[in-house]
Parts: structure tokens; sequence; C-alpha cells
């Protein structure tokens, strides 16, 4: 099974020649990757709630929020949020460029067929 990481490499390999796929596979495109967002976001809320309660943990042997912040972000769980995190700003990337793509390239077709 492919890791929402695995399809975003995919997806952006795919788009790096996004003039060679044309508007219509373009727009398939940007809704598979709004789909994917969406399950990207659940996968961070997971991984925020399972952060959150090694914070808690870490609190209470801490005793300070302060210490506790510092030992969380050297935690797997700070390490796999921040991950996501990173994998959510390269998809919204990724949204950003292929909406951008769609728009110019109706702006040209309006030019054309005037």
């Amino acid at each position: 099974m492919k890791t929402i990481r695995d399809l975003i490499k995919e997806k952006s390999e795919l788009l790096r020649d996004i003039d060679k796929l044309g508007p219509a596979t373009a727009s398939e495109e940007l809704v598979q990757l709004a789909s994917l967002l969406s399950s990207l976001n659940a996968e961070i809320v997971e991984k925020q709630f399972i952060l959150n309660q090694k914070k808690v943990e870490l609190l209470e042997e801490a005793k300070s929020v302060a210490k506790a912040r510092m030992l969380a972000e050297a935690t797997p769980e700070w390490k796999e949020f921040m991950e996501r995190i990173m994998q959510r700003e390269a998809l919204e990337e990724l949204l950003r460029a292929t909406k951008y793509y769609l728009r110019a390239a109706e702006s040209e077709q309006r030019e054309f067929t005037r």
C-alpha cells in the first residue's frame, strides 16, 4: 500500500510536465490532490493528538512546560507530526501550481477564441 508521501511524490513528478498533460488531465489531478489533502489533514489531526498525549506525559515528568516541549520535540511522535506538516505544505504548493496552470490555460483559451 502506498503512503501519502509516495502519492505526493508521484503527483509531483507527474505535474512537473503539466503542459504535456493538458487542462483536462490537470483538472482531474487537481481533484485527486484535493482528496489527498483531505486524507492528509485527517492524519495530521491523529498525529497531533498522539503528540499532545506525549506532551502531557512529558509534562508530568519534567514539571516545566518549556522542558516538556523541548523533550517532546525529540520524540518520534513529534517527527511524524512534523513530517505530515511538511507533506501538507508540499501538497498545498502542488494544488496552487495546478490551479495557476489551469487559470493560465483558461485565459489563453479565451484569448485564442476571440
